[in-house]
């Protein structure tokens, strides 16, 4: 606790920002996302509005995996799903807006639909039964005999398509990172109360012991049931967006992959914290970016396909986040901050 601040109630102690110190804090940093525009240009406002995208889907992510304990390993798939139905309804005219949300509506409905084993299953069962809707998304997405459905394996998405209707129309760089930076704002603090609601708390419940949340009244099920709905829903409208971002689609893009870089943002910031997930898809981004272009560079000069070391990457940092603090920097840096504290003494 800061000093010389203290509770008089329990509203004021589970408040979102309980601290002044936090309160001060979001007051001069809120306004920097919206400044950045201004500050760089090119490719690193690209790059921002990217992680952006991507901390939507961890958040997603998050929800089913670190608040409920669902092992989920269909992130591509559900990014898919959001991306095609996305593209899909934009060419019918009704808007970036409803295609968007639709989007994460269809990929929550199948969440669901995938989430129905955990009703006798757990654990790495269902992990298997989201690995299966990789596989069939994958297929799928790549079999022309349902080119009807999906619209085709390779889509480009309209440039400068409309917010709702025929309303505001939108295209340029500096649209796409305000329209990212708004939604990963909103789920963000969805996220943040969701922790703090009854429905969190009954997340936290089967994600410690479903065994003993059952005893103590919790329905298990249709509380698993709902965090693949909600975490589905957000990480589809972040497949919408990363659509919309690049402008074409592509199965390729929505493979394991995806899925192990999105495991790696969010163990290596804090498995079920908002900030961690956030402080996770930041650093694992530019990192990724800084590692790529140098791969570049040593593949032009020494002739060998050095980008492929990038998986390898992602790998390491899995096992050594693992090995040093299992839950994540975030953890990590509030160990220091406590350390900190109370030096020089040992109390």
């Amino acid at each position: 606790m800061p000093c010389g601040e203290y509770f008089t109630s329990y509203e004021s102690r589970m408040g979102l920002i309980p601290w002044r110190t936090q309160r001060i804090a979001l007051v001069f940093g809120l306004p920097i996302p919206f400044l950045v525009p201004f500050l760089v240009g090119g490719g690193t406002l690209t790059l921002f509005t990217q992680m952006y995208i991507f901390a939507i889907a961890v958040l997603g992510l998050n929800v089913i995996l670190g608040y409920a304990g669902e092992i989920v390993l269909a992130q591509g798939a559900f990014m898919a799903l959001g991306a095609y139905t996305t593209s899909q309804l934009l060419g019918t005219g009704v808007g970036l807006l409803p295609a968007i949300l639709f989007g994460g509506v269809v990929a929550a409905l199948v969440a669901v639909g995938f989430g129905l084993p955990s009703f006798r299953v757990k654990g790495f069962y269902i992990a298997i039964s989201t690995l299966a809707l990789q596989f069939i998304t994958e297929w799928f997405l790549n079999n022309g005999q349902f080119e009807a459905v999906h619209g085709g394996a390779r889509q480009t998405l309209p440039s400068t398509p409309s917010v709702v209707g025929p309303v505001a129309a939108i295209g340029t760089d500096l649209d796409i990172y305000y329209l990212a930076l708004v939604f990963m704002l909103a789920f963000a603090m969805l996220s943040l109360n969701l922790s703090r609601t009854g429905i969190g708390r009954m997340f936290r419940a089967v994600h410690e012991n479903d065994l003993s949340a059952a005893v103590l009244g919790v329905n298990v099920f249709r509380n698993k049931l709902l965090a693949f709905a909600i975490g589905g829903f957000m990480i589809g409208v972040s497949g919408g967006l990363f659509a919309f971002n690049i402008g074409f689609i592509d199965p390729q893009f929505f493979t394991l992959t995806l899925t192990l870089e999105h495991y790696v943002m969010l163990l290596f910031g804090g498995l079920g914290r908002v900030w961690g997930a956030l402080l996770g898809v930041g650093v694992v981004t530019i990192v990724r970016d800084t590692l790529q272009n140098a791969l570049q560079v040593a593949a032009e000069i020494t002739g060998t396909n050095a980008t492929a070391l990038v998986p390898v990457f992602f790998g390491v940092i899995i096992i050594v986040v693992l090995v040093v603090e299992p839950k994540g920097v975030l953890a990590a840096l509030g160990k220091i901050k406590e350390y900190l504290r109370k030096w020089p003494f040992a109390y």
